[in-house]
């Protein structure tokens, strides 16, 4: 790729795009916090796929927007987000368990893991918009 040609700004969408994973990111950590603090039980596979699906493939596709890798960055973020929202929605919001909001005292760190909870299923959706129409604009 030309030198001008990186030197040119990233599409609207690609810009968005590595917002949306930043903010992402941001809200997992505290949302991690506060399942640290409640001290909720997670199996080895769901371990594995939060570290895969919604920690590390978010950013590995932000790395590839910044690299101009964008129908490669939009892909990787269209189903990381997807699967991401898949995992949170079923285990927060419709599963009665320990990692249900249901579950929670809606206390200080109760109301953390409320509205991250809320806040990763808002972003993951969006995500998966913006991935989406950032794949139309690079066709």
């Amino acid at each position: 790729m030309a030198t001008a040609e990186r030197a040119e700004s990233l599409p609207h969408e690609a810009s968005l795009a590595l917002a949306i994973v930043v903010f992402h990111f941001l809200v997992t950590v505290l949302h991690g916090s506060a399942h640290h603090h409640y001290e909720i039980p997670l199996a080895m596979w769901q371990q594995v796929y939060i570290a895969v699906v919604i920690f590390i493939a978010p950013l590995v596709a932000g790395g590839l927007l910044l690299a101009r890798w964008l129908r490669a960055g939009a892909w990787l973020m269209l189903v990381s987000m997807a699967g991401s929202a898949l995992f949170n929605v079923y285990f927060h919001f419709l599963l009665v368990g320990p990692d249900s909001v249901s579950s929670v005292n809606l206390d200080g760190w109760g109301f953390v893991f409320l509205g991250t909870a809320i806040f990763l299923a808002a972003t993951e959706a969006w995500g998966v918009t913006v991935a989406v129409r950032l794949l139309r604009a690079v066709r």
